[in-house]
């Protein structure tokens, strides 16, 4: 009785259908979804980000302020891995530049970090003594001669040895009879891009010229002039740290690139040709 109901076709058909659909719930052949995009803000990230809103603002974020920074930024980042994918980045100078500029800002990061001591500091100094000179100064009477200068500068002169006071001789000016010591730049500023070079070479105590300057000639007396100094280290360090931190930060760019360059075969056209064409 059995065996003539297992010959049965029917009953076959059935055991066979159950037999693969026990299959199929164990064998999915179905192809798995492709792996997502992961954008992971982490603590640090948003750490980062709130300190650049209180750099700006002078205050934390609020929950709902740094909410809405955390978003911007998973936007920047979302538009950016799309255009990078699609290769908006190709051909764009702009671009380019920044992403250059970048990799040397990575790389000047490192003089930050670099140790230094009053010892670094001071060899740098005593290796870079001008960049620290106080500026030279000068102080100076002077006198606006009346054109015609050479015609007039005897009189004046003969007037000053018998005792005149300069400040009363000469022509009218705003311009002052006595300058206290006062550096190059505010010379020249006043009276004309050279004139503090003319005046630092004469004899002090002595009245010579004639000086040219952007309102005519003067006769002027040098009565102090004061050379750059160098102050003491303390006065300087802080200063001569920034300074040494700069070029340590060029010196490891240079060196970075020259070996990011070791790593590339690179081939030019014939600029003269170039140019030529």
């Amino acid at each position: 009785m059995i065996i003539s109901l297992l010959r049965q076709p029917l009953l076959q058909f059935f055991v066979i259908g159950a037999t693969l659909f026990a299959l199929f719930s164990f064998v999915d052949d179905t192809p798995p979804a492709p792996d997502r995009p992961v954008i992971v803000v982490s603590p640090q990230d948003a750490q980062w980000l709130a300190s650049q809103f209180k750099a700006t603002w002078k205050r934390l974020p609020s929950e709902k302020e740094l909410e809405t920074i955390v978003e911007a930024y998973v936007r920047e980042e979302i538009y950016v891995r799309e255009a990078l994918a699609l290769g908006l980045d190709q051909g764009d100078t702009i671009v380019r530049k920044r992403l250059s500029q970048k990799m040397e800002f990575l790389t000047e990061a490192g003089a930050a970090a670099s140790f230094v001591d009053d010892a670094m500091l001071q060899a740098y100094l005593d290796e870079n003594p001008e960049s620290y000179l106080t500026a030279p100064k000068l102080a100076f009477a002077q006198i606006l001669l009346p054109e015609p200068a050479k015609d007039t500068m005897p009189a004046i002169l003969d007037e000053l040895a018998a005792g005149g006071n300069f400040a009363q001789l000469g022509a009218r000016t705003l311009l002052p009879p006595m300058v206290s010591p006062i550096p190059a730049q505010a010379v020249d500023g006043t009276f004309g891009k050279g004139v503090f070079e003319q005046i630092s070479k004469l004899e002090p105590g002595t009245w010579s010229g004639p000086i040219s300057s952007g309102y005519g000639q003067h006769l002027v007396r040098l009565e102090l002039f004061e050379p750059g100094i160098l102050p003491p280290f303390e006065e300087l360090r802080d200063r001569i740290e920034q300074d040494w931190r700069r070029d340590k930060a060029e010196q490891l760019r240079l060196e970075r690139f020259e070996q990011l360059r070791d790593q590339y075969d690179i081939e030019t056209p014939d600029l003269p040709q170039v140019l030529e064409q």
